[in-house]
């Protein structure tokens, strides 16, 4: 039987037909959710159901921040130590299709009361597992990275970090704007960054130094831009990854190389896998747990 699985993101939707272990078919639209709850999320659905060719009537699963309070339909995190027949048994139903469900997210309950949470990560990760079994410490580098201890097969538990966020708020929106006119990736700059951030007291305080380094000419333009990324993404990883002997990646292509890198520095080996192989996997594997 044919079957349909969406990576509904905030940004963009990746939907995927397949029959057993083959995909079919698959497309991919640059469709937010703002745009998607102003056109109907129903529309959205039924237009790639209708590239697929496949009827209404199809078992159709989702995951993402579809399930969240500006998605299709809010779905209820499950806490920690969360199992992928958790999420998969959390899932909620549309009733406007037969058989569509969408699995929601995870939240982690830190000592301190406060809480930690992800939507769509969670499917990565198990789809991860289902080809990596035996890893412990999952990094998963984005806009808000996440670091993800994985015991007996479940999310025990996990942090998140807005290394993207800062990265494009520091680039873009303050005084190293204007020395940043080069997004080329130049290693020993990445590496100096990372240098850098094992030795600073301050990511405030460093941030400032490449200022003045690059009015003083220790820092070109051109290598401006690998600093700061080799800053930010250090400073994220001394605070997570000291102990750690191996680490499994699992993200964009366009940050795989560089985490991996960073880690290699540290005497860290890394195994990466790309996201959407490991979401397609992810939502088979909540799907095969309602069986």
């Amino acid at each position: 039987m044919t079957k349909v699985f969406c990576d509904w993101g905030t940004s963009n939707v990746r939907a995927y037909l397949c029959d057993q272990d083959k995909v079919l078919n698959q497309s991919s639209a640059a469709t937010n959710l703002h745009d998607a709850k102003r056109i109907g999320f129903e529309n959205v659905m039924l237009e790639i159901l209708q590239q697929f060719d496949v009827p209404k009537t199809a078992p159709i699963r989702l995951s993402g921040m579809v399930s969240s309070k500006n998605g299709w339909l809010e779905v209820p995190y499950v806490s920690t130590l969360a199992s992928s027949s958790s999420i998969s048994h959390n899932a909620c139903r549309v009733g406007t299709f037969p058989d569509l469900k969408i699995y929601g997210g995870v939240s982690h309950r830190l000592p301190n009361g406060r809480h930690d949470v992800m939507r769509g990560e969670e499917t990565q990760i198990f789809g991860l597992l289902q080809l990596h079994p035996h890893a412990q410490t999952i990094c998963l580098p984005g806009t808000h990275s996440k670091w993800v201890t994985i015991a007996d097969q479940c999310i025990e538990s996990f942090s998140t970090w807005m290394t993207g966020d800062f990265f494009h708020c520091l680039s873009e929106h303050t005084i190293l704007q204007a020395q940043i006119d080069s997004t080329d990736f130049d290693e020993s700059a990445f590496l100096d960054g990372i240098a850098a951030a094992e030795s600073s007291r301050s990511l405030l305080n460093e941030a400032f130094y490449l200022r003045t380094d690059y009015l003083f000419g220790r820092l070109t333009s051109e290598e401006s831009h690998s600093f700061l990324s080799g800053l930010l993404i250090g400073h994220e990883i001394a605070a997570t990854a000291a102990g750690h002997e191996e680490v499994y990646l699992c993200g964009a292509d366009s940050l795989l190389p560089l985490y991996s890198l960073a880690l290699k520095a540290k005497g860290i080996q890394t195994v990466c896998v790309s996201a959407a192989e490991a979401s397609l996997n992810g939502l088979r594997a909540f799907e095969m747990e309602e069986q």
